[in-house]
């Protein structure tokens, strides 16, 4: 590697790590907002949020970009974001394998007769690789479909009879307005396959069995500790052969509810969960855990408004560049999530001998979150609190 290949990469790695740790400040407040406007059972993207919302601030002014900047804890210089956004998105979603996949968009929906009042706008947007999806919007129902299919259909195969899912609602579309779309979609093996699977029952915070799963198990080596400050036992299980991404999964301790554990995450970082989980000792680990499918599509207003983002969504005070003030504006921001837990793996686990053992039983609601290993970002997040046969 010649010397200005290594500053280079070396500059990159800082530019990953400065704006790591801004989605992640990020990412713990948006985290518990959303699940408590989605009362549990839930899964969304904070890195897909993140990176979009970022790309926003970089079309808006005044108030408006004050408060995305603020929310997302982003720099002030627009060509420090537009840099730092480009490295990230090339680190999370330009290296997928054949393993695992990531697949992120972010989609501009729009009346097309009030776009072309916005020649500048459009291409601002498209310069920042976000995909508008111009439609009549006099005909909303229709536009609705089409707009769907677009977004669904994008890195998949569905046949003509497939229902497509609605990403977005009739009620979610403005003529005077935009609704911003964020799809995310998982793909993963895990790097040491689950070696047998039978139902069993799932019980709720207080222990009374309120369904059954089809539970998973494996023994493993792998990283597990009891976090007291998140009064939670957590355990790490990695996908892949590349060490790119991994989930971690966190069970409260007995009468814990996952609302509380979210609210101490806001004080006890992610960080703070791995510096702890880098120093425990080798471990052999009986894990148990529900295999379930997961597909969600969530309106954001609600909680964004309660991170201090309000402008971008008024008429009346929302401000873009290139935009007469007070003539666009967001109608709403949603996300689709879908990802599938289940138990392919690449090989069964060598167990090394270890003198410690412990259980990691996920019978009661717990939270689980897949981590981008080289930048620490949770790319997806949520709670399993609703079991089902899968």
């Amino acid at each position: 590697m010649t010397l200005a290949n290594l500053i280079l990469f070396l500059g990159i790695l800082v530019s990953c790590q400065c704006f790591s740790d801004r989605e992640n400040n990020f990412t713990t407040e948006f985290l518990y907002f959303t699940q408590i406007e989605t009362a549990g059972h839930a899964a969304v993207s904070p890195y897909g949020i993140w990176n979009m919302l970022s790309q926003v601030k970089l079309l808006t002014a005044g108030n408006t970009k004050k408060q995305l900047q603020r929310a997302l804890f982003l720099p002030k210089s627009c060509i420090e974001l537009s840099y730092g956004l480009k490295n990230l998105s090339d680190v999370i979603l330009g290296s997928n394998t054949g393993n695992t996949t990531l697949f992120s968009r972010n989609y501009v929906v729009i009346d097309e007769n009030l776009l072309l009042n916005y020649i500048d706008f459009e291409r601002d947007v498209n310069v920042l690789g976000m995909n508008i999806i111009p439609l009549d919007l006099h005909e909303r129902d229709s536009a609705v479909i089409v707009a769907n299919r677009l977004m669904y259909d994008e890195g998949q195969e569905v046949s003509e009879s497939f229902q497509i899912p609605e990403l977005i609602k009739t009620g979610e579309v403005d003529l005077n307005g935009m609704t911003l779309a964020n799809v995310n979609r998982f793909h993963q093996v895990w790097r040491n396959k689950f070696t047998s699977v039978r139902v069993e029952k799932f019980y709720n915070e207080k222990s009374r069995p309120i369904g059954k799963v089809n539970m998973m198990f494996q023994k493993v080596n792998a990283a597990c500790a009891n976090i007291k400050p998140l009064e939670s036992q957590v355990l790490e299980l990695p996908y892949g052969d590349d060490g790119k991404y991994a989930m971690l999964l966190i069970k409260p301790y007995p009468n814990i509810k996952v609302n509380d554990v979210f609210e101490k995450m806001t004080k006890f970082t992610y960080g703070q969960i791995q510096n702890i989980l880098n120093i425990q000792p080798p471990t052999v680990v009986n894990v148990k855990l529900p295999r379930f499918k997961i597909s969600t599509d969530y309106a954001l207003n609600v909680p964004l408004n309660k991170m201090g983002v309000f402008d971008l969504f008024e008429k009346k005070y929302s401000e873009f560049y290139g935009v007469s003030q007070n003539s666009l504006f967001v109608q709403t921001i949603v996300q689709h999530v879908s990802m599938v837990v289940n138990e392919f793996g690449l090989r069964t686990a060598e167990v090394l001998p270890a003198r410690r053992w412990v259980k990691f039983t996920a019978d009661k609601p717990f939270l689980y979150f897949v981590i981008e290993k080289t930048t620490d970002i949770i790319v997806v997040g949520g709670v399993y609190s609703e079991p089902t046969i899968y």
